[in-house]
């Protein structure tokens, strides 16, 4: 039921196959309140191009019975393409409880035509421990009698719901029991109150966990992540798709959605955008408006930026930039940043990624200070380099400046050492340094990614330390006793080249520079 088309880091664009029809992840479910809809489920299709959508099957239950099991849940919301259900979930972290049984709600999701359904877990939220265990035991409790219910057939997608909020050992434990049942995808639960306290560290620890448990074939679902600042995080770390009710309750609250956070509309001089509603209107036009037009049209505005930061979440995986695309978006706040860079400091995350990136892509990489150097694709391509056999064997090996040096290619390096050094002209190898890799030998040059990674100077000044450190690895790991450096004439790629000489000393090597 799920189809990966293409990846890079955790992100995967997917296709998902369900009995009403395939939609394509990762993908944004708008979550469509099937009593009272502010914009139809089937204008978010023709105008988005949606096609999936959540609703919640406990309020159809309490409040549309008849209706649901008659119409079925596509009809009773007006929406013609894949329909995923919540069971009740969110009701309970609410309200304490809620009016139906596991079995209930399970059978009557079927009853409606559900395309995906959820059993009736108990979200977490932000509790102590012992609480938290708790939500853990009772969903638990709830999926094992769900699936007896489900023994008897089903025709919808089941997700196995993860619960243990910010507790990474409950998480963990509850990914573990629910590896091991026959459900076909896993959603994680309880995000929502860490993203509205900006604690988005804890979020990244969540899914990390989760996605170092659940099988890789097997597609997850963030629940309540809806706002573009967060999107591209979630899917590079595993999520292919995510449902929220944000872009309807922020408008509610005058609240404008952007890729790099939400603004008051009635701190809004100016629209920076050009979708069908800002383009239409200015924010005093929009401000002056009755309530409900306003809400509308706000939500329609809010749907738009959450659609259109998945298209450019598409476009970075299949370019392979979604790294770079992470990099931008980071910057959005500081706490994000934070989060960022822990997320690049888990080793593991680090290593599940790097066994999902491409070896090649199709677009080369940029890479622009020492937070780069952390991507996958830096350290499988360092840890390659280290494994690599020259094609020359030599003891002696000559360092030509990548940037910033007189001497561009192997031929006029050679003929300076011959000048230079006639002892060791045509015995040494031959190799760039100066790059985010440390030592790229020469044959290797143009293959992809050393001839295809965009960098600059102050990247290499911003990591001296650490490309510095690489570079003497390399050349001490592959056994070379004389280095001829050719330098530079910029003075703090100098000082980088009088690093990497000194390091080298350190390590007996005896070093030239010409």
């Amino acid at each position: 039921m799920f189809e990966v088309i293409a990846k890079d880091l955790l992100g995967r664009i997917g296709r998902i196959e369900t009995k009403s029809g395939r939609f394509e992840t990762p993908a944004f479910l708008p979550v469509i309140n099937p009593v009272s809809q502010v914009i139809p489920a089937s204008y978010i299709s023709e105008r988005f191009g949606c096609k999936a959508v959540i609703t919640n099957a406990y309020i159809i239950y309490r409040r549309l019975r008849k209706e649901g099991i008659e119409k079925g849940v596509h009809n009773v919301i007006s929406f013609n393409g894949v329909v995923m259900t919540d069971s009740g979930g969110y009701q309970m972290l609410e309200y304490g409880d809620v009016a139906v049984t596991p079995k209930e709600i399970a059978s009557f999701q079927e009853a409606i035509g559900s395309d995906m359904a959820v059993p009736l877990d108990v979200p977490t939220g932000l509790v102590s421990y012992e609480k938290a265990k708790e939500s853990v035991e009772k969903t638990l409790a709830n999926v094992t009698e769900t699936l007896e219910m489900l023994n008897e057939g089903k025709r919808a997608l089941w997700a196995a719901p993860i619960q243990g909020g910010a507790h990474l050992q409950l998480l963990e434990y509850c990914a573990s029991k629910l590896v091991g049942m026959p459900f076909d995808f896993f959603a994680l639960g309880s995000p929502t109150p860490l993203m509205e306290g900006y604690m988005f560290t804890k979020l990244f620890k969540m899914i990390a966990a989760v996605k170092r448990i659940i099988p890789s074939e097997k597609p997850l679902h963030l629940f309540g992540a809806g706002h573009p600042m967060l999107m591209p995080f979630a899917v590079a770390m595993g999520c292919d798709t995510f449902d929220s009710a944000s872009y309807y309750l922020y408008a509610k609250e005058g609240r404008y959605m952007s890729y790099s956070g939400t603004l008051r509309l009635s701190m809004l001089d100016y629209f920076p955008c050009e979708c069908e509603v800002c383009s239409k209107y200015s924010p005093e036009e929009l401000r002056s408006l009755p309530d409900d037009e306003r809400v509308k049209l706000l939500s329609l505005h809010n749907l738009s930026v959450c659609f259109r930061e998945v298209m450019e979440i598409k476009q970075a995986i299949k370019d392979g930039r979604l790294m770079e695309l992470l990099e931008i978006r980071a910057r959005s706040h500081p706490r994000l940043y934070a989060a960022f860079k822990a997320m690049l400091s888990d080793k593991k995350l680090i290593e599940l990624m790097e066994l999902h990136t491409p070896i090649s892509k199709r677009r080369g990489m940029n890479l622009f200070d020492k937070l780069s150097l952390l991507r996958p694709e830096v350290s499988r391509t360092r840890g390659r380099l280290m494994a690599y056999v020259p094609a020359k064997k030599s003891d002696t090996i000559v360092l030509i400046s990548q940037i910033g040096g007189k001497h561009r290619s192997v031929e006029a390096a050679e003929r300076m050492v011959k000048e230079k050094l006639p002892e060791v002209a045509g015995k040494a190898s031959y190799g760039f340094f100066l790059n985010p890799y440390g030592v790229v030998p020469a044959e290797l040059k143009f293959v992809y990614p050393f001839s295809q990674t965009n960098f600059s100077i102050s990247l290499l000044m911003d990591a001296k330390e650490n490309i510095a450190d690489v570079t003497v690895n390399y050349i001490v790991g592959h056994g070379y006793a004389h280095v001829v450096i050719l330098n530079t004439q910029n003075p703090s790629l100098k000082e980088f080249t009088m690093l990497v000489k000194s390091k080298l000393e350190e390590k007996g090597i005896k070093v030239s520079v010409l």
